[in-house]
């Protein structure tokens, strides 16, 4: 009778044997130098899928086997199988809740009790491998949200609002269970602007090209959320694949009703969609009428500092939107004069170019929009002056460039929106800050924006302990978050502190005085 270490020898030489005949057969596939083939995105012409086209480029250099190899195997890696040592070493989840809780500095949290209740009371979601979502997650402290981070392993984490109870508690208060505190939020998502551009669409975004989309946003909303309604605590995170997340963090934002963050919203929403398959677009853009027609102040300062720079410099030659039928088209629908038009379809049709001798080196769709523009200050010169053409250049601008809100977001406090740190399941890719003055250095595609294996092989490398960590790409995230955010916050809510603390010892001041006085009266 065979023994059980006879069985296990027979196994493991099975094992090795299987791998060399892999070994053989890759080598005469390289032997072969079959011819490769130009690859789509999925397909190539001769009907191989592109990642196979990449294994077999990787297979051809002998000496580099087992480097490539493990490249190979890099590529296939399943991101989910990476978040439980990412949640065991890397997640900030210490960060994370020092900052939901806001270290008990509201106005409902009188004392230690009440600020534990304040942060039990916000609602962590999870969503499980295989899509499955698990709702009204609480925790009391942070070992707990990272002990079940590490036994549950979310491919991703939402965060909802603070509830006028436990969440888990939620059906044995019927009614009286309701949202009462809740960060405002924006969210803006590259695909809302597929029918401005060129070179992606859907899922797929460029660095270079449609990227800075987000960044003009950054720069319109920022601003205006500052100026316009004293708003100093925002924290900008990229959502890791195709998009932006903004949390308004100041007390004020977080304490607002469903009705006022409607309006907030609205107030950002001039851009309201497309009609007729995108060659229609819509803006409620107010000019009044006539001469005097003019922008509301903010949409006046958006546009001369940010729009019409970013629309002439960077996405005309970006998009090349000037240069596509479709797109030459619909701008033409947008303005309201039949000789600025035909003068533009001149350009356009007999396909006239700058000249560097007369023009400059400028970019030809830069060059035919400056044409149109000149067009339309020459009709406005004329006898018969047009007026709806003093709004249909900044009408263009507007609807092409102007940042793009998913509104329902902002609208309503119970709305989840995904943590910033945790891992987009699609791309592997970590939701880090974004510095808002220094957007345009932002590269989604860069370290920037790591990657969760990137991280984990870098928290190895550098020694694999809690010092490992700001070594690494996360170091600079949370370098970013500390610098832009959370040390203002920190500031802004002990003075908060020292603020609540001087009224409440001023009320037990004032009750005790009342007391004496009501005892003194008595005595008299």
């Amino acid at each position: 009778m065979k023994s059980v270490h006879h069985f296990k020898r027979e196994k493991v030489i099975s094992r090795a044997n299987a791998r060399e005949r892999e070994r053989v057969a890759l080598l005469k596939k390289k032997k072969k130098k079959p011819a490769m083939t130009t690859t789509n995105e999925t397909l190539g012409e001769s009907g191989e899928r592109k990642e196979d086209v990449k294994r077999q480029k990787l297979m051809e250099d002998d000496d580099d086997f087992e480097k490539n190899q493990a490249l190979v195997k890099e590529e296939a890696v399943d991101v989910h199988s990476l978040m439980r040592p990412y949640y065991a070493h890397i997640f900030p989840s210490k960060q994370l809740f020092e900052w939901l809780s806001y270290e008990g500095l509201t106005s409902s949290k009188e004392s230690q009790k009440d600020q534990q209740q304040f942060i039990q009371n916000r609602e962590f979601c999870f969503t499980l491998k295989g899509e499955i979502f698990v709702r009204y997650n609480s925790y009391a402290d942070e070992k707990s949200l990272r002990k079940d981070l590490k036994t549950k392993v979310p491919g991703k984490i939402d965060i909802g609002p603070v509830f006028s109870h436990n969440p888990k508690n939620r059906l044995a208060y019927g009614g009286s269970f309701k949202p009462v505190e809740r960060e405002l939020v924006f969210d803006i998502d590259m695909t809302d602007y597929d029918d401005v551009r060129t070179c992606c669409d859907q899922a797929k975004i460029c660095p270079k090209c449609c990227w800075p989309l987000m960044n003009c946003a950054v720069k319109v909303l920022d601003v205006g959320l500052r100026e316009d309604f004293g708003f100093e605590h925002i924290l900008w995170v990229y959502s890791g694949r195709r998009g932006i997340h903004a949390w308004v963090c100041d007390e004020r934002a977080r304490k607002l009703s469903d009705e006022e963050r409607s309006a907030v919203a609205e107030y950002f929403s001039v851009f309201k969609g497309v009609e007729g398959g995108g060659e229609k677009k819509k803006t409620n853009l107010s000019f009044g009428s006539g001469k005097r027609a003019k922008m509301h102040p903010r949409l006046e300062e958006a546009y001369w500092k940010v729009l019409k720079p970013f629309w002439e410099k960077e996405f005309l030659p970006a998009q090349k939107l000037m240069e596509s039928k479709k797109h030459f088209e619909t701008i033409l629908s947008m303005i309201p004069d039949a000789n600025v038009r035909q003068k533009a379809e001149f350009d356009f049709n007999t396909n006239k170019m700058p000249t560097v001798s007369r023009d400059g080196d400028v970019d030809v769709n830069t060059w035919r929009w400056q044409r149109i523009v000149k067009a339309v200050e020459d009709e406005l010169r004329g006898p018969k002056v047009n007026w709806d053409l003093t709004s249909c250049l900044q009408r263009i601008i507007f609807s092409h460039v102007y940042p793009r809100l998913d509104a329902e977001v902002s609208k309503h406090m119970n709305h989840l929106l995904k943590a910033p740190f945790c891992v987009h399941p699609k791309t592997g890719r970590v939701c880090v800050p974004i510095d808002p003055e220094n957007c345009d250095a932002f590269d989604p595609f860069s370290s920037d924006a790591p990657k969760v294996h990137e991280l984990l092989q870098e928290y190895k490398k550098f020694g694999a302990d809690e010092n490992a960590v700001k070594k690494t790409a996360m170091g600079k995230a949370l370098e970013t978050f500390e610098r832009c955010f959370w040390s203002k916050l920190k500031v802004a809510n002990e003075e908060e502190k020292k603020k609540k603390m001087m009224m409440n010892n001023n009320n037990v001041l004032n009750e005790s005085n009342k007391n004496s006085n009501a005892a003194a009266d008595m005595e008299f």
